[in-house]
């Protein structure tokens, strides 16, 4: 399957080597008295090709063909430039210019540009928008730019290719929904994960909090992260682009991905592809109280009997990590047409990984396992569509259809034991143990059949008005067979299966000269489950068939309000629905996860108000406060609840019951001359468990107890310098410092008194980045400290995360 992929990748960037050469131009644009102007916009003149500056004052512009072009420069309050560039012998032309006050006083109107990133936080939604711009050069993971966000936690089992799973306000797990470019990635498998995709084709990620627009056709209730990645090259420009990176660092990691792509101005025949891949041995050091040596001498030198057999003798022992290697790779291709009269895009598309993951333990950090593993592999072609104004103007259409093979493998068949420090454990008595490090031998395989439509339809009845309607629909199939397993259970074998549907109507308005923006919209929820499997009862084979249909209506309201240009205020209220998921439901081998098939959907009413807010801002320095404050009223909250046993630990998901979350989250921006910028946020949340009473009348212990397992108090801070033409005009050095506080919390009910608290202690991480920028634009040098003071870091049920670690990344756009 390498081999495959390998082909394939060189293939692809052979095809682009052939291709004709292309042009590009950079500079900085600045006034009189040498300071940045950002958003000036850049344009060839008698083309739509442009673009603005970010915030240093500086533009680039990629695969501008041979020959003389002219530039023209704008920027609000200033007299128009124009260069003439030509583009013949260097491949990289240098393009700086310096614009002029106007002195007009004429009654002149003004279209100020804006983002798209600065759109969608200004649409009334509780959102914040991540512009990936100023990040191509730094050696980060997309769940890292994630874990900076106000109000967002990324949470960790682990090193890479461990599992991940994202808090928002209080809301975690299947809540919180990922999609790329509004598909959901769970439809990509468990073998491609939100990391695989290379920084460079990322355009913004979108962190919706609380409520969700209806078009993503989905159950986020606690939010969703979107990952909108660049669109095609516009028809005039020469169409070539190709990227790729490669980084190293500590533990053995290796990164590399390539993204490329190509467009026939002629036919509008498009392709884009990239490829990715990951390594690390993950061999961290642990050191947490869940390590605990034992002495598993049972005689001592001198032939007498251990009185310390079998017991603990060492707590908190730091060891190095033995068996959690992880590698996974893939492709993802993209080919179609763009700009039709009939299709704005019309793509087909085909996504293959596979992964190969050591298991070092459960779900707790208590016992070591030394041969466990799990495959998997995932193939899943589909089919996209949008075209704007179909049959009338106003009316526009979306659909996304896929269908997702996948396989999920679990080995584990050693009569082997190991210790923390990886070795041997003797036989106790001299008995071999049973085969499973787990308890259990298996080779259970999973195959997974997942089928998936998306269709929305946004319609403009006027300038101020429209109507939107989505339609989703996912069928999930799961066959599972264990070669060790009865064989009247494999002859009859296993099948779960969940079908779910989601419609949402939304009617959108402005007011007010656009300043006011507001949705009301409506959902309906359906889901339906069905397992068939043989189980082993009293030395009886049982056949169990279950089926379950689940329907619910959600609806709610968002709106904002521009008070002025430097003040805006937004809220938002929604009843969310979040339907139960496959793995919640019927278990997961791989992950340790038992089924609950009485699991019931989760329901919460979800308030927020915010506000962004510019304190201060001239040609010099700018200060942004940005502010949210929400409520969550939640019952039936699904939880996962880790069970220790015979001194080994699994999972099982579990309706917690009444819970009412509120908090505030605030994120203070200042900036000094486009060159400095630093960051502060602050967190608080206080989610507490409101059942009074048990089923049987008695009062629950834990009434009013926090949740568990849930971060409640953080603060970070940042502070970055750029610096332009340090060696050569269009270099750019940049250096970042990224400091996050955790407090400690509890990962099981913080029970009555002093004793037996669980507690995952206080974190303090830091984390320095330099990255470099040559003056051609192509290539960018970074290195990266990670917890450089080689803190003790956790997340979930106190599993320890990497301590300090060095990174160095290499990008290069090849043209």
């Amino acid at each position: 399957m390498k081999q495959f992929y390998l082909l394939i990748i060189l293939v692809f960037v052979s095809g682009f080597c052939v291709a004709a050469e292309t042009y590009t131009v950079s500079g900085k644009i600045t006034d009189t008295k040498k300071q940045a102007i950002p958003f000036a916009t850049v344009v060839i003149a008698n083309t739509s090709v442009g673009t603005s500056t970010d915030m240093n004052g500086e533009f680039t512009l990629n695969n501008i063909s041979k020959g003389k072009v002219q530039l023209l420069i704008n920027s609000m309050g200033y007299e128009q430039v124009s260069i003439d560039v030509q583009l013949n012998n260097s491949l990289h032309v240098i393009a700086n210019a310096v614009l002029k006050e106007s002195n007009h006083n004429l009654n002149e109107v003004f279209v100020k540009g804006e983002s798209k990133a600065a759109q969608i936080e200004r649409s009334g939604f509780a959102v914040s928008s991540v512009d990936t711009k100023q990040l191509q050069s730094k050696n980060l993971e997309i769940n890292e730019v994630l874990d900076q966000t106000p109000g967002l936690r990324v949470r960790r089992d682990g090193g890479l290719g461990s599992e991940t799973s994202y808090n928002i306000n209080g809301l975690s797990g299947s809540a919180v929904r990922i999609f790329i470019d509004g598909v959901p990635m769970e439809s990509f498998g468990s073998s491609y994960s939100i990391n695989s995709i290379p920084l460079s084709l990322i355009e913004r990620i979108d962190v919706y909090k609380g409520v969700v627009p209806v078009e993503f056709g989905n159950d986020a209730m606690g939010g969703a992260i979107n990952v909108v990645t660049k669109q095609m090259p516009s028809m005039q420009q020469k169409n070539y682009t190709l990227d790729a990176s490669y980084s190293v660092g500590s533990f053995n990691t290796h990164r590399a991905d390539v993204a490329g792509t190509w467009r026939d101005k002629k036919t509008g025949l498009t392709t884009r592809m990239s490829a990715f891949y990951n390594y690390s041995d993950n061999n961290y050091s642990v050191w947490s109280d869940d390590i605990k040596i034992k002495d598993y001498r049972e005689f001592l030198p001198d032939g007498s009997r251990n009185p310390d057999y079998l017991a603990v003798i060492k707590t908190g022992e730091k060891v190095q990590r033995f068996n959690d290697a992880y590698e996974s790779y893939g492709i993802k291709a993209d080919v179609g047409v763009t700009d039709k009269k009939w299709a704005d895009q019309l793509f087909f598309s085909i996504n293959a990984s596979e992964d190969y993951k050591e298991i070092q333990h459960g779900p707790r950090m208590i016992t070591p396992y030394g041969e466990r593993y799990s495959t998997g592999w995932t193939v899943a072609p589909s089919v996209s569509y949008s075209k704007k104004d179909v049959f009338t103007k106003g009316l526009n259409l979306t659909g996304n259809f896929q269908y997702v093979k996948s396989q999920r493998a679990l080995t584990d068949t050693t009569s082997n034991k190991y210790d923390w420090y990886g070795n041997l454990i003797p036989p106790v008595g001299g008995v071999t143990p049973l085969p499973g490090e787990s308890g259990t031998a298996t080779l259970n395989v999973d195959n997974n059949d997942n089928y998936i439509g998306r269709l929305s339809a946004f319609y403009s009845l006027s300038e101020n008005h429209s109507l939107a309607l989505s339609y989703s629909y996912n069928q999930f199939v799961r066959s599972s067979d264990d070669e060790l397993a009865e064989a009247e259970q494999r002859n009859f074998g296993s099948t779960n299966n969940v079908n779910k549907q989601i419609t949402g109507f939304t009617y959108q308005n402005t007011l007010f000269e656009d300043k006011m923006r507001n949705s009301v919209f409506v959902k309906h929820y359906h889901n339906y489950l069905q397992q068939d499997k043989v189980e082993m009862n009293d030395n009886v084979l049982d056949t169990i068939h279950f089926s379950r249909a689940d329907n619910n209506w959600g609806y709610g309201a968002t709106t904002s309000y521009d008070v002025s240009d430097r003040v805006r205020v937004s809220a938002s209220f929604e009843k969310a629905i979040r339907l139960v998921g496959t793995n919640e439901v019927f278990g997961n081998a791989a992950r340790e996860i038992v089924e609950s098939t009485d699991l019931q959907p989760e329901k919460s009413y979800n308030f927020n108000l915010g506000g962004d807010f510019t304190l201060f801002d001239n040609t010099y320095s700018s200060v942004n406060l940005n502010t949210n404050l929400f409520y969550r009223n939640t019952i039936d909250r699904i939880r996962r609840n880790v069970v220790v046993q015979s001194g080994d630990s699994y999972s099982v998901y579990e309706n917690l019951g009444h819970v009412t979350s509120k908090g505030i989250e605030m994120q203070l921006d200042y900036r000094i001359k486009q060159k400095w910028h630093f960051m502060v946020q602050g967190y608080y949340l206080d989610s507490r468990f409101m059942e009074k009473y048990a089923d049987n009348g008695s009062e629950n212990l834990h009434y009013l107890s926090r949740e568990p397992n849930v971060p409640w108090l953080t603060f970070s801070a940042g502070a970055g310098y750029t610096k332009s033409d340090l060696f050569k005009n269009g270099d750019r050095l940049s250096i970042n410092w990224y400091s996050s506080y955790v407090h400690e919390f509890h990962f099981d009910w913080d029970v009555i008194g002093n004793q037996n608290k669980p507690i995952v202690p206080s974190q303090f991480i830091n984390d320095v980045s330099v990255g470099y920028t040559f003056a051609d634009r192509k290539m960018t040098i970074s290195l990266d400290g990670k917890n450089i003071f080689n803190t003790m870091a956790f997340d979930n049920f106190a599993i320890q995360k990497p301590g300090r670690a060095f990174y160095l990344k290499l990008s290069y756009r090849i043209f």
